[in-house]
């Protein structure tokens, strides 16, 4: 019982908040809306329908709004209107009563999703109406609000009914609670196919708007075109080139302008002043074009067609006339205009008649809007359909789960989402024919259009074309295309068209192809072979002459018109869509910095250095950052959309940087190899440094293994230059990319088509890599051979660490690439691959190699010696050590007794920090080890050492014998120092003979 108690107490809980009204004294109240209030405010005797218009344009700021908008003007009033009208004839009688109210968005979707947001979640609150009695929304007005509002109610579980939003993006199952009344503009490109398919119409061109509108008309037509057998030979975004663009295909005479109406004036504006192609091109528009006559004023744009909305056959008509009556019938001030509560009719009858009524200026009793406002407006009757379904839905659900037209409790409160929704669906009209389709979308009758052409700068009615109850559909009227439509090619490649192999023989008096061919005297004839375009028996003698025709061909060459692009068409790769380039772009910068970063730290703390001075312990080291720096900055010729620059650059530069930089990592775990141990190998003028491969041996390995990449690279440049080609991709776009390739002649157009690559560039360019591969594995192989080597503070291990680190990445990013060459974006797959697999190994080397190096430094005297790490192997034990501090004091030398070692006196201050035999130069910083402040002079003081201080390293698995011990007796300390580790072994410095250095300690 205590359990059941409990569900009831969160269902009337949960119940009194949804039925909970506004709070005006906490929410904000607006007046910068219209209302058509009901009749009463009893909880279950009425209700609210909101809509979302763009009553005003944009304004000039984002806090401001423009001139009144007139189509959403006209549209809001039907609005209204049709409140009235169809609770009527609902049978609702004087049982419910329906309200409305207008929020105007400015031109602006994110103040459409705000209006609704603040209204829903009372932050907004409006007299009288509470989110609890809205039932439905209608709008917006435009696609891209409507699919920013969609995905808000989808949220909120709110019903959303728009009149006018005809993009295809909204038949979506993400914007699940979306109706429409009107057509989507997929029906609207179905129809322009359909018309061209049945005029036999079979090559367009396409140009549309760089809009959410535009770009889902394209997608749309493109879908449908390839439905109905209607080629598209090339397609743009409309911008300043058009002309240019449109001469590249002059055949192709029909150009589908899928574009409002400001854009197809763009269109026609250029095309008008370009006599090329003036009068010689037709252009089929959306309704979006329609009648206005504001595209065609002053141009010329003969024999063109629009394909817009027929209203005229709905069974509505007689209401929509009705409205007009009514809205021309409206003046200001007058009781119908008042009732509603408008504040922005006055605005809109002084832009309309140019006057100002707070000045008295308006001449009201003889202004009438009939004269402003031309009667055809396309998206009344949608509008006028949109309030029926809701107001019929809201009665059919009431009438389910209420008992009667009343929306009570169980409808409002509980699930009151899905199931208005549902209703409003599944609504019918006056003639029980049904609003909507079962997904959402306006029902095929109202799926009726009518084809109008341009003559004498005029519109005239041309064509119809009509969906019946029953399914049948058919143009009536008569049109006919002016112009012949073709392609610039024969056979359309672009259209995957292929030869026709039943082409008659040729005459007798064709001359015979000769048995060799001069290529350089045919050259155009073989290309045109290569190619495809050669339509007669000629092309199979002169291509068998050059190749068989089962052969691979890499690499596309000699084709200039492939390569010319339209003003424009340079853009980054971002501009088109790709968004990994940020990354790419951003992580190569920091690469760049880092590698500058360590650059200067380096040579900060080397300059005026013994090692610093002795660049052939440096180059290497230099390099390697040369190596990284290459890679980095190869990485942004990505960043482009490909050209014949970036094409060459990748190609060549992205093996020449990973070629330096294993190059200097293999260089350098030769000379750890190669060390010397013994006095009687001592090189002369390798003393300073433990390794002992010649310089100039080091300079030649490192030549041959980068040179060996640079032949690699350097022949392929030769063989097939670099170009930048447009090829058909894996999902049918028109995209650039480099010319490597590999292709074969038994695809008659297996060059310019991605489904048909034998080898995409990706997996050529991976194979040109190959030799980059074995410098990686080799490198590997020697790192685990010489991990044990501690010279140069076991630089070994750091190499294997970044030769075998990039093992992993190169095996990710080639599977990737090449697992992928089938996806529909192969294209952008195998670049990203190639860029990232570069920067990713250039990061691993960069960090693992230098920042072992920068610790070092930090830690490093000022003579060079790395304390840290040589105190426990080459310098351990050797003589004393001073304290830790980066500059020592030059005034503190331990001298060796000339006729023999046992006895070091000590000059300058007690705390020696140099040993010097007499004459030498060297000098060492040492520790050193005292009881006390001061060092007795009565006590034994035994140097010992191994063949460190003669400039050699200890042998391998061979334990260090050097030591420096203090025994200190007398008075002030009781018993003897503990000696080191390394003073186990070794003996007595032996009696020096010469006055030469020591060597490193």
């Amino acid at each position: 019982m205590l359990v059941w108690y409990l569900v009831l107490l969160i269902g009337l809980a949960h119940i009194s908040w949804a039925q909970e009204d506004c709070d005006p004294l906490t929410a904000c109240p607006s007046d910068d809306v219209a209302i058509l209030p009901t009749n009463n405010q009893n909880a279950n005797e009425h209700y609210y329908i909101g809509s979302m218009f763009s009553v005003h344009n944009e304004g000039t700021t984002p806090y401001e709004c423009g001139n009144i908008r007139t189509r959403s003007f006209v549209n809001m009033e039907a609005f209204f209107w049709a409140i009235r009208k169809y609770q009527a004839s609902a049978g609702l009688g004087n049982q419910v009563s329906v309200g409305g109210f207008a929020m105007d968005s400015c031109g602006r979707k994110e103040r459409t999703v705000e209006n609704v947001y603040s209204f829903d979640t009372c932050r907004s609150y409006y007299t009288g109406i509470s989110p609890r009695n809205t039932v439905a929304f209608v709008g917006p007005d435009r696609s891209g609000s409507a699919i920013e509002a969609a995905a808000l109610m989808h949220d909120l579980r709110r019903t959303q009914v728009s009149a006018a939003a005809t993009s295809p993006m909204l038949s979506s199952d993400d914007y699940g609670f979306f109706l429409r009344t009107v057509p989507s503009d997929a029906v609207e490109t179905l129809v322009m196919a359909k018309l061209l398919n049945f005029k036999g119409i079979k090559y367009v061109q396409v140009l549309y708007e760089d809009t959410e509108y535009g770009m889902g008309l394209f997608e749309a037509f493109q879908e449908n075109a390839k439905a109905q057998d209607v080629c598209v030979t090339q397609s743009s975004m409309i911008d300043d080139n058009v002309a240019a663009f449109l001469k590249r295909s002059f055949d192709t005479k029909i150009v589908i302008v899928l574009a409002d109406n400001s854009h197809a004036r763009k269109v026609l504006e250029q095309v008008n002043i370009d006599s090329a192609i003036q009068n010689r091109m037709v252009f089929v528009g959306t309704s979006s074009w329609g009648k206005n006559t504001d595209v065609i004023q002053g141009l010329t744009a003969e024999n063109s067609i629009t394909v817009m909305l027929n209203t005229e056959s709905y069974e509505n008509l007689a209401d929509v006339d009705e409205f007009w009556n009514y809205f021309y019938s409206l003046k200001p001030g007058s009781s119908t205009t008042t009732s509603r509560n408008n504040p922005w009719f006055n605005q809109f009858w002084e832009e309309m008649f140019d006057c100002r009524i707070d000045l008295n200026t308006c001449d009201i009793p003889n202004q009438n809007l009939r004269t402003k406002v031309p009667k055809g407006d396309t998206y009344i009757p949608f509008t006028l359909m949109a309030i029926d379904s809701i107001i019929r839905g809201v009665r059919d659900a009431a009438t389910k789960y209420c008992g009667n037209v009343r929306p009570c409790s169980d409808l409002l409160n509980i699930d009151r989402g899905l199931k208005l929704f549902n209703y409003t669906l599944r609504s019918t009209d006056a003639n029980q024919n049904r609003f909507f389709q079962n997904n959402g979308e306006a029902a095929p009758f109202y799926q009726r259009y009518k084809i109008v052409r341009i003559a004498n700068g005029t519109y005239q009615d041309a064509m119809t074309y009509i969906t019946e109850r029953n399914g049948n559909t058919g143009f009536s009227g008569q049109y006919t295309f002016p112009v012949n439509s073709g392609c610039n090619e024969d056979p359309c490649r672009v259209c995957g068209e292929t030869l026709d192999t039943t082409v008659a023989p040729l005459s007798s008096s064709t001359t015979p192809m000769p048995d060799s061919i001069n290529y350089l005297a045919h050259k155009d004839a073989f290309y045109k072979a290569l190619y495809g375009e050669i339509m007669s028996d000629f092309r199979e003698p002169i291509l068998t002459k050059a190749f068989k025709m089962n052969q691979e061909i890499t690499g596309v060459w000699g084709r200039s018109e492939m390569q010319e692009r339209l003003p424009g068409e340079d853009k980054t790769r971002f501009e088109i869509g790709q968004d990994w380039i940020i990354a790419l772009g951003v992580c190569a910068g920091l690469g760049i910095v880092c590698v500058l970063v360590f650059e200067i730290y380096i040579l900060y703390k080397l300059m005026g250095t013994k090692m610093g001075n002795h660049w052939r312990t440096m180059w290497l080291g230099q390099l390697l950052l040369l190596g990284i720096f290459l890679s980095f900055l190869v990485c942004f010729a990505y960043l482009p959309t490909p050209n014949k620059a970036t094409c060459g650059i990748t190609r060549f530069g992205v093996g020449l940087a990973y070629s330096i930089c294993f190059a200097v990592l293999l260089v350098k775990l030769m000379v750890l190899l190669t060390s010397k141990t013994t006095a009687d190998t001592l090189l002369p003028g390798d003393v300073d440094s433990p390794n002992y491969l010649r310089g100039i041996y080091q300079f030649l390995m490192f030549m041959f293994i980068v040179g060996v990449q640079v032949v690699i690279g350097a022949m392929w440049l030769i063989l097939i230059p670099p170009e930048a080609v447009k090829v058909t991709s894996n999902n049918g776009d028109m995209v650039w990319i480099c010319n490597h390739y590999t292709w074969t002649l038994e695809n008659e157009f297996g060059w310019s088509n991605m489904t048909t690559f034998v080898r995409t560039n990706f997996e050529n360019h991976l194979i040109s890599l190959t030799y980059i591969m074995f410098l990686i594995l080799l490198t590997v192989v020697i790192a685990m051979k010489s991990h044990g080597i501690i010279t140069n503070h076991r630089e070994s291990v750091f190499i294997g660490i970044s030769a075998g680190f990039s093992v992993p990445v190169w095996i990710a990013w080639g599977l990737v690439g090449s697992l992928n060459k089938d996806h529909q974006y192969a294209q952008e797959f195998s670049d990203a691959c190639e860029a990232f697999g570069l920067l990713i190994t250039a990061a691993i080397i960069l960090f693992s190699m230098f920042l072992p190096k920068v610790r070092q430094l930090v830690n490093m005297g000022v003579e060079g010696i790395y304390l840290e790490d040589d105190r426990d192997t080459y310098y351990a034990g050797s003589v004393v050590m001073a304290p830790p501090s980066y500059k020592s004091r030059p005034s503190s030398v331990v001298y060796v007794n000339g006729n023999g070692y046992n006895e070091p006196v000590v000059l300058g201050e007690s705390n020696a920090v140099h040993l010097k035999h007499p004459g030498s130069t060297y000098s060492a910083p040492v520790y050193v080890k005292r009881p006390g402040d001061s060092i007795s002079r009565g006590s034994g003081k035994v140097l010992r050492m191994t063949g460190d201080l003669t400039g050699k390293h200890p042998r391998e698995n061979r334990k260090s014998t050097s030591e420096a011990g203090y025994v200190y007796t007398g008075s002030g300390y009781g018993g003897t120092m503990r000696k080191s580790r390394s003073e186990s072994g070794g003996g007595t410095l032996r009696r020096a003979h010469s006055t030469q250095d020591l060597g490193a300690l």
